[in-house]
């Protein structure tokens, strides 16, 4: 039997790309699946999915924004299945452009959705992960790991997620509670079509990337092994590790250099904005 069959997790941003596919490979391994996210037509169509399996799902109307929305979700998670095992949050945003050529409004509205909306779910699944020593994952990026040209919002917000978490590891580590952080690249989801710009409309053309794009099942493999082996992160690629540690040797210099090679300001502008 797998390890996560009749596990309990509620999935923020379930409906689609990292949490429907989430949600669907938990499913397959016999867990029971709570969604949340805005859209509650899409719910339906994923908790569909998640019922022909065999296993039982239930769509949570939520805007992760909404602390009120958020502690219901949460509730509802634990009264309907009678525990509370996994909360995996991956409700997000993304914004690729200059901070200087930002409107505040799309700049905190980046903020809400990314850390506000990890924030609130998880601070209502404290008591509830307490009790059945369970986990607590959070998707962030390799963005929060380190500075990147025209990702200076999303970066931040990743960032305070990544903080957040850290933190959590150690103040949960005494109830047996299991905290992590899965920091992707860029990975194929709906969200690569709908990147915002500093004014907070989508690109009318996303923005191509200078690094390779994922595969929305390698995101997934890294979420699951991190729930099995109860580890404290996980990057994608993983490559990007030793990079990282260079880096620091470094103070910082060498990603200043590749970094800013790869990402050229003139490409962080749409090109009815340049």
């Amino acid at each position: 039997m797998h390890p996560l069959h009749g596990k309990v997790a509620l999935i923020t941003g379930g409906s689609s790309g990292i949490g429907r596919a989430t949600a669907l490979r938990l499913a397959s391994y016999g867990a029971r699946v709570a969604l949340a996210s805005r859209t509650a037509s899409a719910l339906e169509r994923v908790a569909d999915e998640i019922k022909a399996l065999g296993v039982e799902a239930l769509p949570l109307p939520t805007d992760v924004t909404d602390r009120e929305r958020c502690r219901c979700a949460v509730e509802a998670t634990a009264s309907h299945f009678g525990r509370f095992d996994i909360l995996i949050c991956s409700a997000g945003v993304s914004m690729r452009g200059l901070f200087a050529d930002a409107q505040p409004d799309a700049l905190e509205q980046i903020m809400r959705v990314n850390f506000f909306g990890t924030l609130y779910p998880t601070y209502f699944a404290v008591p509830h992960v307490r009790r059945s020593r369970g986990s607590l994952v959070a998707i962030s990026s390799l963005t929060g790991k380190r500075g990147t040209p025209s990702y200076a919002i999303y970066g931040a917000s990743k960032f305070a997620v990544r903080g957040l978490y850290d933190s959590l590891r150690l103040e949960l580590a005494a109830d047996g509670v299991h905290v992590g952080v899965v920091s992707p690249g860029f990975v194929a989801t709906p969200l690569r079509q709908h990147v915002l710009d500093g004014s907070g409309r989508p690109w009318p053309t996303p923005p191509t990337p200078p690094f390779r794009i994922w595969p929305v099942e390698a995101c997934v493999d890294r979420i699951v092994r991190v729930l099995i082996k109860r580890q404290p992160q996980a990057l994608l690629p993983a490559f990007v590790s030793p990079f990282l540690a260079l880096d620091e040797i470094s103070g910082g210099r060498l990603g200043d250099w590749y970094l800013g090679g790869k990402f050229d300001p003139d490409d962080a502008r749409p090109p009815n904005n340049a």
